[in-house]
């Protein structure tokens, strides 16, 4: 009996480590899209009740946005005519430069202007068929991500939508494209 219950108990220490260890890697590191993937991020509002702050939190209205490369030059912007409300909004990127030209692989940061503050995330875009690692020389360059801002009760945070038609095993929900398709790539 004592040995059922020491099994269960590693792989539930197992299961905290690898869950942490993506949650970390996932926080320093970012997400990670093979070239050619649509990308998709939207903006959550959400209301935590709060001692002393129970006012309801609207919905913030999102101005624009854009994507730059690791030394923080522009590579794609958008910029709404109107706000947009964040309940009705979803960005996507194409993985496309300002000229309609394919981006190379490297890191990358997204920023979302809205009525509350600029939002920000980092992640790479990897060629599935490289050898090795395709980053620019400018890996100096460091991120520094805004991927959430909370007014008294009200968090507004910048998220990556997923597509989460694959996935590797059933009790690996974090990771969507962990495991992709065939790439079609026709690596040598």
């Amino acid at each position: 009996m004592r040995s059922k219950w020491a099994r269960i108990g590693w792989v539930v220490l197992f299961l905290s480590m690898t869950v942490g260890s993506a949650v970390m890697a996932s926080s320093i590191f970012g997400t990670s899209y093979n070239l050619g993937e649509e990308i998709q991020f939207k903006v959550e509002d959400s209301a935590t009740w709060w001692w002393g702050c129970c006012c309801p939190c609207p919905d913030s209205l999102v101005l624009g946005w854009r994507i730059v490369n690791n030394c923080e030059q522009v590579v794609y912007s958008v910029i709404h005519d109107a706000p947009v409300s964040s309940a009705i909004w979803q960005g996507s990127w194409l993985q496309l430069d300002m000229n309609g030209i394919a981006v190379v692989a490297g890191q990358y940061k997204l920023y979302v202007d809205t009525s509350v503050g600029t939002l920000s995330r980092y992640f790479t875009l990897r060629d599935p068929c490289a050898c090795y690692w395709c980053i620019s020389s400018c890996t100096s360059c460091a991120y520094q991500e805004i991927a959430a801002i909370t007014n008294c009760s009200c968090r507004t945070a910048l998220v990556f939508v997923e597509d989460c038609n694959t996935g590797c095993f059933p009790f690996f929900w974090w990771g969507c494209n962990c495991c992709s398709s065939s790439t079609n790539c026709g690596c040598p």
